[in-house]
C-alpha cells in the first residue's frame, strides 16, 4: 500500500485527556413514568425493559436527550431556539447536533440505567382515552392502555465527563453547564419519559462526584485501579449536582455557578378537596373486588394530570369560543396553551406538533377514604333494570390535593384564560374524573399564583383577589377579552 493511502488517514486525531469526572446519582420517581418500549399484544404501550433481565431500562440516549433539552431551556428559555453562542456552549458538552459534519464529539459518556421497583410493587397498567372537545365524551375507537413504572422506582444513573487538555475547553464552565442540566432533575423541573407535561416522570435526585486527574501518573493509577463498576465508592451524597461537584473539586469551587437562567413561568397551586367523592376509572384487579376503582399508583389514590388537563382543555375551548366569538381565534388560544390536536385526515392545513405549555402535575390525594357503591343500569324505555347490569364502583371520598400547574413562557392574555378555567373549578362548574352527572368530581378550594418576579396572589370563591400581585388578576383577564385577533388566527381565516 502506498504511503498516504492508509484507510485511517482521514480519522480524527486522538483527544489528549486532562481529567475524567464521574458523577453518579439516584433518580427516584415521585410520580409514575412511561418509558416507551416495543409494542406487545398485552398492552398497547409497554414500558422499555432490559431484554435479558426484564428490569425497567432507562437508556443513556434518553437520559442524554433529557439533559440536553434541560440545558437548552436553561440557556434560551422554555422551548426557545438557542442563540448561536448558546448552541456552541451546548455542543461543547453534548456534541454537535445531528447533521453538522464539522461538529465535535460529546464530552460526556452517559450510561444506561436499570430500574429498581419498590418492594411489593409491580409495573402498573393505565387506561387512556381521547376526549372529543365538542361533546366532552370519549371518542369512538380511541381507547388505549399503557404501562407505567410506579412512584418510588429508582434509577442509579452515571455520567462521565472527559475533559480535554488545556486549550480544549474550560473545566469550570463545562462543569457549570453540566450541573445546570443535572439539577433540572434535582429541582423537579425535568421529567423522564412520555407525557411529561401531564405530570408523569417527575423525580427527586441525589448526587455524588469524583475527579480523576489524568495529567499525572498518580492520577492515571488511581483511575486504573478503581472499581470501574463503582468508581465513587463511599463518596457522600448531596441534594444537588452542583454541591457534589464543588465538594469533589474544592480548588475550583468558587468558579462553579449555574449559567444564567432564562426560563420564564408562572406557577399556580390549586388546592382542592372533593365536595362528595371522586372517580377516575381504573379496572379492578381483584376478581372479588369492585368492577371499577379509583386510579391508584404505588398503592395510593392519585389525581392524574391527564384527567385534569383533559377537563381543562375541553372547558378552555368553550370559554374561548364565548369570549373571543367575534375574533374567531378561540382554537388558536387553546392550541397555543395545550398543543394542537392532530386528527386523522386533517390535510387542509399543515399542523406542527407542539407540547403543551401548561404543565399539569400528577398528585396523590391525601387523607381520603375508599367508598364502595353498588349501582344498576336502567332501560330508558321501560325504566326497569337491565339484566346483568348490576355493578360496583369504589370511589375516593374526602381528602385533599394540591395540583401544581405551570404556564411556560406566558404570553399576554394566556393567564387570563387559565384564571377563567380555575374560576370554573372553584365555583363547581368544572369537574374532574367521571360520573359528574351523579355528583362526582366537584371540587372546592383556593388558588395561589406565584409570578416570575416572586410576587404572589391568592383567589378564593366569593372573595376579591388578595396578595401583593392581586392587581394582575383583573389585568390578565382583561387582556384575554380585549387583545386583537392573533396572528395565527388571521392566517387561518385567510386560508379558509
Amino acid at each position: 500500500m502506498q504511503a498516504g493511502n492508509a484507510p485511517l488517514d482521514d480519522a480524527q486525531p486522538p483527544r489528549p485527556i486532562q481529567a475524567r469526572w464521574v458523577i453518579s446519582g439516584t433518580l427516584t420517581l415521585e410520580t409514575a413514568a412511561h418509558l416507551k418500549g416495543e409494542s406487545r399484544a398485552i398492552v398497547d404501550m409497554p414500558v422499555l425493559r432490559h431484554p435479558l433481565e426484564g428490569r425497567p431500562l432507562l437508556p443513556g440516549t434518553t437520559l442524554g436527550g433529557c439533559l440536553r433539552s434541560a440545558l437548552a431551556d436553561w440557556l434560551a428559555g422554555y422551548r426557545k431556539t438557542p442563540s448561536e453562542l448558546d448552541k456552541a456552549r451546548i455542543a461543547r458538552l453534548f456534541g454537535a447536533e445531528r447533521g453538522d459534519p464539522y461538529g465535535s464529539q460529546s464530552a460526556l459518556v452517559i450510561f444506561d440505567a436499570l430500574g429498581e421497583l419498590p418492594e411489593d410493587l409491580t409495573i402498573e397498567i393505565r387506561d387512556g382515552v381521547a376526549i372529543d372537545p365538542a361533546t366532552g365524551v370519549a371518542e369512538a375507537h380511541k381507547k388505549f392502555d399503557f404501562e407505567v413504572l410506579p412512584a418510588g422506582t429508582r434509577f442509579p444513573v452515571r455520567v462521565d465527563m472527559i475533559l480535554p487538555s488545556p486549550g480544549g475547553g474550560d473545566e469550570a464552565e463545562l462543569l457549570s453547564l453540566l450541573a445546570g442540566a443535572l439539577d433540572a432533575f434535582s429541582y423537579g423541573e425535568a421529567h423522564l419519559g412520555a407525557r411529561r407535561s401531564r405530570g408523569l416522570g417527575q423525580v427527586r435526585a441525589s448526587w455524588k462526584a469524583r475527579r480523576f486527574d489524568l495529567s499525572t501518573e498518580q492520577g492515571w493509577m488511581q483511575w486504573l485501579l478503581t472499581d470501574h463498576e463503582n468508581p465513587l465508592g463511599q463518596q457522600p451524597e448531596y441534594g444537588t449536582a452542583l454541591e457534589a461537584i464543588r465538594a469533589a473539586w474544592p480548588d475550583g469551587a468558587e468558579a462553579l455557578n449555574y449559567p444564567e437562567d432564562r426560563r420564564r413561568a408562572i406557577r399556580i397551586e390549586l388546592h382542592v378537596s372533593p365536595v362528595h367523592d371522586l372517580l377516575v376509572r381504573s379496572p379492578g384487579a381483584n376478581p372479588e373486588g369492585p368492577d371499577a376503582i379509583h386510579l391508584r399508583s404505588a398503592g395510593r389514590p392519585v389525581l392524574p394530570g391527564t384527567s385534569v388537563a383533559g377537563a381543562l382543555r375541553a372547558r378552555a375551548l368553550r370559554i374561548a369560543r364565548l369570549v373571543r366569538e367575534d375574533k374567531k381565534d378561540a382554537e388558536i388560544w387553546v392550541e397555543r396553551l395545550f398543543g394542537p390536536q392532530i386528527r386523522e385526515g386533517e390535510g387542509s392545513r399543515q399542523i406542527r406538533p407542539a407540547a403543551s405549555r401548561l404543565r399539569v402535575a400528577e398528585v396523590f390525594i391525601e387523607n381520603s377514604r375508599p367508598r364502595r357503591q353498588t349501582r344498576i343500569a336502567l332501560d330508558r324505555f321501560t325504566q326497569g333494570v337491565i339484566e346483568g347490569a348490576l355493578f360496583q364502583e369504589q370511589t375516593e371520598e374526602g381528602g385533599s390535593a394540591r395540583v401544581t400547574l405551570e404556564l411556560l413562557n406566558p404570553e399576554p392574555g394566556e393567564l387570563g384564560l387559565v384564571l377563567l378555567l380555575l374560576k370554573d373549578v372553584l365555583n363547581g362548574r368544572l369537574t374532574f374524573g367521571g360520573s359528574s352527572g351523579v355528583g362526582r368530581g366537584w371540587m372546592r378550594g383556593w388558588v395561589r399564583l406565584i409570578f416570575e418576579d416572586g410576587l404572589t396572589a391568592e383567589l378564593e370563591p366569593g372573595q376579591p383577589p388578595r396578595g401583593e400581585a392581586a392587581g394582575r388578576i383583573d389585568e390578565a383577564i382583561r387582556q384575554f377579552h380585549e387583545l386583537p385577533v392573533l396572528k395565527e388566527g388571521q392566517e387561518r381565516i385567510r386560508n379558509e
